[in-house]
C-alpha cells in the first residue's frame, strides 16, 4: 500500500505540471521552462547524493556502459518527452495534453508485455475502461484554445510514448543502483541537452524581466513536481511491478480537469465525470486487490 501513496503524491504533482507551465508560458519559452525545471530538480536532489555515503558509493561504483544508460534515460524523458509536452502545452491548454499523457500505462504494458511475453486479462480490461475515460474526457472537452489541435495531440501522445519507455528503463536502473543517483544524472544529462537549442532557437533575456509569481511557478516545477515528484515516482515503483504501478497514471486526468478548473479557469463540461468513473475503475481493482493481500 505503501508503494499507491508514493504514487498517488507523484500523480497529484505531476497533474499540477501543464497548469504551471501555462500560468507563464507567455513569458518562459517551452525549451528554457523544461531546462530550468530539471536543472532545479536536479540541484533539489545533489545534496542528498553529496552528504550520503551510500549514495556516493554507488556512484563511484557506476561503470561507463551504466553511465551511457542514464544518459539515454536523460535524452528519452527529459529532453525528449518533456520538451514534445512542454510544446504541446504551449500550443493549446493545459488539461488535454495532462489527459493524453495519463494514457502512459498502456504504453507502459504493451512494452512490457513485449519483453515479458506475458499478458493478463485483467490488466487489459483495466486499460480499456482507463482509455475509455481518457477518450470521453477529450471528446467532450472544450479545445478551442488549441492552435493546432491534430499537432498537440501528436506532441502529447508521442511524449507519453517515450516517458513510458523512460519509465521501464528506469525502473531496472533504480533497482541496480539507487533512486536519487539515477534521477538525478538523468536530470543533469537531459537538462544540459537543451543548452545549444536553447542558445540558438529561444530568446533568453526573459530570465531579466521575472517577476516573484513566474519565479515561483518555476521553482515549484523545480522542487516539487520535478525533484521531489520523481523521487516519489520511482519510489512507488520499487514497491510493486512497473505496469502495475504506472495503471494509478489513469488517476491524472481527474486531477487535471480539476486543477485546470480551479488555476486557469478551463471548463469542466458534466460528462466528464462519468468518464472519469471508467478511469477510476481502472485504478481501484489493483488497489483493492493489494489491500486484501496487506501490502
Amino acid at each position: 500500500m505503501t508503494g499507491y501513496i508514493f504514487l498517488l503524491i507523484t500523480i497529484i504533482l505531476f497533474s499540477s505540471m501543464e497548469v504551471a507551465g501555462r500560468l507563464i508560458h507567455l513569458t518562459v519559452p517551452p525549451l528554457s521552462m523544461t531546462f530550468l525545471r530539471f536543472f532545479i530538480g536536479f540541484l533539489v536532489i545533489l545534496p542528498f547524493i553529496i552528504f550520503n555515503k551510500r549514495e556516493i558509493s554507488v556512484v563511484k561504483a557506476m561503470k561507463r556502459g551504466d553511465i551511457l544508460k542514464i544518459f539515454v534515460l536523460g535524452f528519452t524523458n527529459v529532453f525528449l518527452s518533456m520538451m514534445l509536452l512542454q510544446l504541446a502545452v504551449h500550443r493549446g491548454n493545459a488539461s488535454i495534453p495532462a489527459i493524453l499523457t495519463s494514457s502512459n500505462p498502456l504504453f507502459v504494458y504493451i512494452i512490457t508485455a513485449f519483453m515479458t511475453k506475458s499478458v493478463s486479462k485483467s490488466h487489459i480490461i483495466k486499460i480499456i475502461s482507463g482509455l475509455l475515460g481518457i477518450t470521453g474526457i477529450i471528446i467532450f472537452s472544450q479545445s478551442e484554445s488549441f492552435k493546432n489541435p491534430l499537432l498537440a495531440l501528436s506532441l502529447s501522445v508521442l511524449a507519453s510514448i517515450l516517458f513510458a519507455a523512460y519509465t521501464i528503463g528506469a525502473h531496472g536502473m533504480v533497482e541496480k543502483f539507487s533512486n536519487l543517483t539515477v534521477t538525478a544524472l538523468s536530470f543533469l544529462f537531459g537538462s544540459v541537452l537543451y543548452l545549444p537549442f536553447i542558445y540558438v532557437f529561444e530568446d533568453h533575456s526573459f530570465i531579466y524581466s521575472l517577476d516573484i509569481r513566474e519565479i515561483s511557478v518555476l521553482l515549484y516545477m523545480g522542487v516539487f513536481i520535478t525533484g521531489l515528484g520523481y523521487v516519489f515516482f520511482f519510489e512507488g515503483l520499487k514497491r510493486m511491478k512497473v505496469h502495475i504501478g504506472s495503471m494509478v497514471f489513469f488517476l491524472k486526468p481527474l486531477f487535471a480537469l480539476l486543477f485546470s478548473f480551479m488555476f486557469l479557469q478551463e471548463r469542466i463540461i458534466p460528462l466528464q465525470f462519468f468518464f472519469i468513473l471508467f478511469i477510476l475503475y481502472s485504478t481501484m481493482p489493483e488497489i483493492r486487490k493489494k489491500n486484501v493481500h496487506g501490502s
